[in-house]
């Protein structure tokens, strides 16, 4: 008697390939929001990002790490010490980039914003954030306050970025 088999195996099967479109998913809108917010998504997803030259002559690296909750960011900003365009990323919990100006001035002020994602229980959640503070060159500190979101959450504080 031919032994036969009931339709558990393939829904087994379909079972694990929605779950792994849902996690390929959940990583490409983290990829997404972290990267290229300003892009089409399939530009971004198909195409990759171009490969960063690193900072300019007179750029600094400012970085510090922010801790909330059990949860920690790094934050790395590029400032160019005369003034200019403020690029930089947000790594750990939450992932992103960083985009702002420096006035150029001792104790000049800097502005930027943080767009990507946070995902503090395996699932990306887009975030931004708004951070200002002054960069003090003879110090090598850069005090920052910032306010932030995502997931239907703010929160403000501020943190200290430093450079060698």
């Amino acid at each position: 008697m031919p032994r036969k088999v009931g339709c558990g195996p393939l829904a087994v099967f379909l079972l694990v390939v929605v779950a792994l479109i849902l996690i390929g998913s959940n990583e490409a809108i983290g990829y997404y929001y972290a990267h290229c917010r300003e892009m089409d998504i399939m530009d971004c997803l198909m195409n990759g990002l171009e490969d960063d030259k690193g900072p300019e002559e007179g750029t600094v690296v400012a970085s510090g790490v922010y801790e909330y909750k059990g949860n920690s960011v790094t934050v790395t900003a590029n400032i160019p010490l005369a003034g200019g365009t403020v690029t930089g990323s947000v790594s750990g919990t939450c992932e992103g980039s960083l985009k702002g100006t420096f006035s150029g001035q001792q104790n000049g002020v800097i502005t930027a914003s943080m767009s990507g994602v946070c995902s503090p229980f395996f699932v990306n959640i887009p975030a931004s954030a708004e951070f200002t503070g002054t960069v003090n060159k003879s110090a090598k500190t850069v005090p920052v306050s910032f306010q932030g979101g995502g997931g239907g959450m703010t929160h403000a504080d501020s943190m200290v970025l430093s450079y060698p």
